[in-house]
């Protein structure tokens, strides 16, 4: 677990990038590239004048890479972080409130190496300061990609679904969450293109839930954000949907999808199998 520091320039390029890092090629920064393992928390610390913890994410995969990405790099027509990882954006403040909501963190502004362990209580303490509805256990149940043999879901849950659904984005390389807020409510889940960007696609799950306010929350999406939006049900519920979407919500009734639940668990199995067999073969994009 590791709070990793940069540049606001640098972090906003990283971010723009879907997620990539990189340390300079010296002995010392190489201990601690190699040290970084899939499924590590960091933290997304930027200097300068922000000085906090914007945001916090999970590392993917890491590689060495000789080609100029950061600005700093192509203006000088050389490499300076050749050693670089992926990484997924779990959480992050909205770009203009970074300097407002960051989280502090005692002696952070000097810093030698390029980055910094943190232990558990320390992280967990950061993550639900600066987001109070996740946690390092809710971290933890997204932290991989599923076995196939993990798939089957005799009875499936909420939470089930919700899971499949971020781990479906993910895969599709957008930046997936979880209980999303939007306003004084949550969204179940919604895949965005970049961390500053609003919601491409959100998602409603309903099982056994109030379809009503599933609905309402919806249509606020695609009346906020223009929104593709997508109810996430059993076909026992479609005639109460169709009802709903013939009368109070009959201005989306062109715009909403409804899936049944068994399809999403479908594509998460297919999705799976295909990244592991990518996963396999090394050619994960």
């Amino acid at each position: 677990m590791w709070m990793v520091h940069g540049s606001e320039e640098n972090w906003r390029q990283a971010f723009a990038a879907k997620g990539i890092w990189g340390f300079e090629d010296t002995p010392l920064d190489k201990v601690y590239w190699l040290a970084l393992a899939p499924n590590d928390v960091i933290l997304f610390y930027i200097t300068g004048k922000v000085k906090g913890i914007v945001g916090y994410g999970l590392v993917r995969n890491k590689f060495y890479q000789n080609v100029p990405l950061w600005k700093a790099e192509i203006q000088e027509g050389c490499v300076k972080w050749p050693l670089r990882f992926e990484f997924d954006v779990m959480f992050l403040l909205p770009e203009d409130k970074w300097t407002e909501e960051k989280i502090p963190v005692p002696r952070g502004g000097g810093f030698r190496q390029p980055m910094v362990m943190k232990n558990r209580e320390e992280i967990e303490g950061i993550i639900r300061t600066i987001n109070p509805h996740d946690s390092m256990e809710l971290l933890g149940e997204f932290s991989t990609i599923s076995q196939p043999e993990q798939t089957e879901v005799s009875s499936p849950t909420h939470k089930n679904i919700q899971k499949f659904l971020q781990e479906i984005g993910k895969l599709q390389n957008y930046i997936a969450n979880s209980e999303f807020a939007m306003g004084t409510e949550r969204l179940d889940v919604v895949w965005r293109r970049l961390p500053e960007s609003v919601p491409t696609y959100v998602f409603e799950v309903q099982v056994g839930g109030d379809i009503y306010h599933a609905l309402g929350k919806l249509k606020h999406a695609y009346d906020l954000w223009n929104s593709r939006i997508f109810l996430v049900a059993s076909m026992d519920d479609w005639a109460t949907v169709n009802q709903l979407l013939s009368g109070t919500y009959h201005e989306i009734k062109s715009i909403v999808r409804f899936i049944n639940i068994d399809k999403i668990i479908n594509l998460h199995t297919v999705k799976q199998n295909a990244y592991q067999i990518e996963k396999e073969l090394g050619i994960l994009p």
